[in-house]
């Protein structure tokens, strides 16, 4: 059994946040702004790899479906996490503050 990643169907969020509070880890971020290309109003959620430990206990949050498992190699000659793209920009949450959403 080899480690999981969480990964996003960009095209299948809708925004909503739900998986945000879902992530203990933080790894779950709203764009900074939505993308001129996309049909949805709301900006979408990106996974942060970096900070993704493959919990998955975002997956079950998410009302679309956008959100699945992946699975990392085991025998890596390489870190995929090395391999990726730098993650775009994001827009902070508040979680811990007050009025921030905390933690599911």
């Amino acid at each position: 059994m080899g480690q999981s990643m969480v990964a996003i169907t960009e095209s299948d969020c809708t925004g909503c946040d739900l998986c945000i509070s879902h992530c203990p880890f933080e790894a779950l971020l709203p764009l900074a702004s939505n993308p001129k290309s996309r049909t949805h109003k709301k900006r979408p959620v990106i996974v942060v790899a970096s900070q993704c430990v493959g919990c998955l206990s975002c997956i079950g949050s998410c009302p679309t479906g956008a959100l699945y498992e992946i699975q990392v190699p085991l025998d890596a000659s390489q870190s995929t996490l090395l391999l990726m793209p730098p993650a775009p920009m994001t827009e902070p949450v508040n979680r811990w503050k007050k009025g921030g959403i905390g933690w599911a």
